[in-house]
């Protein structure tokens, strides 16, 4: 199997495969967050994630071995119906398991959950596969946006394909895991495509000859501008917020409260430890903040959340100057990636989020694939129920807003 640069192999991070059958119990905070960090996985899957979801009843998943060794972990999710036990759980982009076992013997690891999930009453489970499949470099995804958009993304050759995402994917399909995001499907979730930079093994002259002429232009245009970039915490959710639904008008995308950024910065710099953390970035010239964004590290992996920029001195590039300093920091800190996250991938010549694909691109983001969402229903009748529902929210949401473009509800 090809391994992308910024997924350690199960070698690397010491995981051994388990023999005898799994089972699936709670466990602590600090059991899934050192598990999270000794096996690889997303922010999405820490306690920091679980504290910005209060809304949201959550478990600590462990997954032990017969002799009792913990194998792996996850955040599950949960939201109950109104005045009923039956609950739609949820693992986004998790749980962290050793995944080339998982793709050699899925239902040994994915059953177990399933019968858990059926015992806390869940009328489904939904889990994202963080599997990766297919990754593209930047130049090809370049190429067909030039020729006319997206649309047909998922056929342009990929630089590296798995045989154990197909494997996997092959089983989930029998077994009527059904894809989310796709389709008529009025479920909104993670995404399958991401865009990330991949920096195990490289130096920072390495990254940034990887960026495009414009990336490298724009650099020392901010140098030459005075831009400079500093970290700040909960203080500058405010300044980041102003920023950030600036450019929800300008790109006609539906923003998200202040709190809720709030809470996620509370949330990740109360985690306690280095590896797990969050920030806002600011760019600013003589003080004055023209670009704004959260950040978050999680292990090996610092990815870029949400951003905001005004088009007060455009010229100065401040956006540019930021990622370039995260970047630098995520270097620093020993990361292997920088996750710039998704896209959709249907975008074409005239849609206002093209260009922020196309920034991605140029700092010398590769496309990635994975498996993705997938979801298992547990009980028709409610899952009916709650879809209705779900897209009748979705349809009076947009309505409300007169949106053209969905927030960056990816997160």
């Amino acid at each position: 199997m090809d391994q992308p640069t910024d997924q350690p192999t199960d070698q690397q991070r010491g995981a051994r495969m388990p023999s005898g059958p799994l089972t699936v119990r709670p466990v602590s905070e600090e059991q899934l967050e050192q598990t999270l960090l000794a096996v690889g996985g997303s922010f999405l899957q820490t306690p920091a994630w679980a504290r910005t979801k209060p809304d949201w009843r959550h478990t600590f998943l462990g997954w032990f071995t017969a002799g009792g060794e913990l194998a792996g972990a996850g955040l599950v999710l949960s939201r109950n119906l109104p005045r009923l036990r039956r609950s739609f759980a949820y693992l986004p982009e998790g749980p962290a398991l050793p995944w080339a076992a998982v793709a050699a013997d899925p239902a040994a690891w994915l059953d177990p959950l399933v019968a858990w999930a059926k015992g806390d009453g869940a009328f489904a489970l939904r889990l994202g596969f963080p599997v990766v499949s297919r990754r593209w470099e930047p130049d090809v995804v370049k190429k067909q946006i030039s020729s006319g958009g997206l649309m047909s993304f998922t056929s342009l050759p990929p630089t590296v394909e798995d045989p154990d995402a197909r494997t996997l994917e092959r089983w989930l399909d029998a077994q009527a895991w059904r894809p989310i995001g796709w389709g008529n499907s009025a479920a909104v979730g993670q995404p399958r495509y991401v865009c990330v930079v991949p920096l195990a093994g490289r130096e920072a002259g390495d990254v940034l000859r990887g960026m495009n002429q414009q990336w490298r232009r724009n650099i020392k245009k901010a140098e030459k501008s005075g831009v400079e970039v500093r970290r700040v915490g909960v203080e500058g959710v405010q300044t980041f917020h102003d920023l950030y639904a600036e450019t929800a008008v300008r790109d006609r995308f539906v923003p998200r409260a202040r709190s809720y950024f709030e809470q996620m910065v509370r949330s990740f710099s109360a985690s306690g430890t280095e590896r797990i953390t969050g920030a806002i970035y600011e760019a600013h010239v003589d003080g004055d903040v023209l670009a704004s964004a959260l950040m978050v590290r999680v292990g090996d992996m610092f990815s870029y959340l949400y951003g905001g920029s005004t088009s007060r001195n455009r010229e100065a590039r401040a956006s540019n100057a930021l990622q370039w300093q995260a970047i630098q920091d995520a270097l620093a800190a020993g990361c292997t990636a920088y996750d710039l996250r998704g896209f959709n991938t249907s975008l074409g010549a005239t849609s206002p989020l093209t260009g922020l694909l196309q920034f991605k691109l140029g700092a010398g983001a590769d496309v990635v694939e994975h498996v993705g969402e997938r979801e298992v229903v547990l009980s028709s009748f409610w899952h009916r129920a709650f879809e209705t529902a779900m897209a009748a929210r979705v349809a009076i949401n947009n309505r409300r807003s007169g949106a053209t473009a969905p927030a960056e509800a990816d997160v």
